[in-house]
């Protein structure tokens, strides 16, 4: 015969029971809030490939040093203009003589860093009568109102205020230019003593003037013995040199 012993909890070992369990649920439950208490104080996980922010630094501005004018070293005379340039050549800027008086005054004036002598002369020209003169530099450079022509520009000296004065041609006042009227055709330079001097178009516009004259009219020059130039005028014909 087999015995078989039941267990069976007594009232007192099951309230044991249920005691211990519902400690052990307490447990677990605190275990559990200090574990998600944990998880959200831990730095979330850096995505790959990113980088860490970081408080951009207070962008510093590097100023512009302010663009130099280019310095005038050279005026050059043309038959219809007037044009600024560097001393390497470069040019600076230019002005048409149709533009009118004003316009060249204002050039010149700001070119040269000088602000021309007035005078209104008034005297009878062989040519022409001038109502005005715009002078630099006494004779070097001097801007007659007169006509019919309506302004015309003599260069009597090669530089004013350090700022070069020379014709298109490449030369002036008191400098050779032998060279230069040689190889001009007969029409444009007039050697009327036949000894290589005279009044020459060195930059031809028209092949009469605006007034109806029936000469070369443009940048014209007078070469002297020795081929030297005295004057340098335009926009005007060789009659200049006659009055």
């Amino acid at each position: 015969m087999i015995l078989r012993t039941d267990r069976r909890d007594t009232p007192g070992s099951t309230g044991r029971s249920r005691a211990g369990l519902g400690t052990r649920s307490a447990i677990f439950v605190l275990f559990g809030l200090l574990l998600s208490g944990c998880a959200a104080a831990a730095p979330s996980a850096q995505e790959p490939g990113s980088s860490p922010s970081a408080t951009p630094a207070g962008s510093t501005s590097t100023a512009q040093a302010p663009t130099q004018e280019p310095t005038v070293s050279t005026i050059e005379l043309s038959g219809t203009a007037l044009t600024s340039e560097t001393a390497t050549g470069e040019p600076i800027s230019t002005v048409a003589f149709r533009d009118g008086t004003d316009a060249s005054v204002a050039f010149l004036t700001d070119a040269l860093a000088a602000e021309p002598e007035q005078s209104v002369p008034g005297e009878l020209e062989a040519c022409a009568e001038v109502t005005a003169r715009y002078s630099w530099g006494d004779t070097a450079l001097v801007l007659d109102v007169w006509e019919p022509a309506g302004f015309v520009m003599t260069l009597g000296e090669s530089s004013v205020n350090g700022v070069r004065l020379q014709s298109s041609g490449d030369f002036a006042a008191g400098e050779d230019a032998q060279a230069f009227f040689d190889a001009l055709p007969a029409e444009l330079a007039l050697d009327e003593y036949n000894d290589g001097t005279g009044p020459f178009v060195y930059d031809l516009v028209a092949g009469s003037s605006p007034w109806g004259e029936d000469n070369a009219y443009g940048g014209v020059a007078l070469l002297q013995q020795g081929g030297i130039v005295s004057r340098i005028v335009s926009p005007d014909t060789t009659r200049a040199f006659y009055c």
